[in-house]
């Protein structure tokens, strides 16, 4: 059972359905504690008049201590939110597959998720179902409903817990994460790899030269479903031996 796992961002980037096309199980991760300030869990980047801007979706992040972030609420009453279709509209409505996708999401937000990780795990679902991913989503927190040893645990230790927990027996990490330590995954029968994602350029249109890392709503407008699975479709893992990660 090969798994990754990833905080339910925002619209995300390429990278992350890459890694969601390598792997049987991927998990959401949303019992933890959600970031002070500005994340990547309610805000990514589209091309507005050719540069990179942000979408944000405003949310709750008052009161006393931080919330986990399967706890954070939209606040759709905030008319920036209706601001975000006008911009996709205005910014994406001469694309090629505008019709289609503008409707996956002006339908999730007519549903009005209270949460922002619900929003982001529903917006990640469709997707993820319409590039015809064989992978089981699934999230931490109903992993540590039933194993709750993983709510007292935090750093490697836990994401090397939620692997045991979601019975993996090989782990596909991002990169960068700099408090990863892949031998402490062999040592408990899990091998260890890093995602090595080449972002690939696709036909943009509104830009003179190609702005990559954005969510992908930019591929989705620009070449669709069947596109953008053509762009994720790379298998590309660093192996990491017990060796190399003494």
């Amino acid at each position: 059972m090969r798994v990754a796992i990833h905080q339910p961002n925002f619209m995300p980037w390429l990278g992350i359905f890459h890694r969601a096309a390598m792997v049987d199980r991927f998990v959401f991760f949303d019992h933890v504690q959600a970031l002070r300030g500005k994340s990547w869990l309610s805000r990514n980047r589209i091309l507005v008049q050719g540069e990179a801007r942000w979408l944000t979706m405003p949310v709750h992040k008052s009161g006393a201590g931080l919330p986990k972030v399967g706890e954070v609420r939209i606040q759709w009453d905030n008319p920036s939110v209706a601001k975000q279709l006008r911009t996709l509209e205005a910014e994406y409505g001469r694309h090629p597959h505008f019709d289609e996708i503008y409707a996956c999401v002006a339908e999730l937000y007519d549903a009005r998720p209270p949460l922002i990780a619900d929003l982001n795990k529903a917006f990640f679902a469709r997707v993820v179902s319409r590039l015809g991913l064989a992978v089981e989503l699934v999230s931490s927190s109903e992993l540590a409903a039933r194993d709750p040893q993983l709510l007292g645990l935090a750093g490697n230790e836990l994401v090397v817990a939620t692997c045991r927990s979601a019975g993996a027996d090989e782990y596909v990490s991002g990169a960068g994460f700099d408090s990863i330590e892949p031998a402490t995954f062999e040592a408990a029968g899990i091998a260890f790899a890093f995602q090595r994602f080449a972002h690939p350029e696709y036909p943009q249109a509104g830009s003179s030269s190609f702005v990559s890392h954005l969510s992908v709503l930019d591929a989705l407008f620009n070449v669709g479903f069947d596109g953008v699975r053509k762009l994720v479709d790379q298998e590309a893992l660093e192996l990491v031996t017990s060796e190399e990660s003494v």
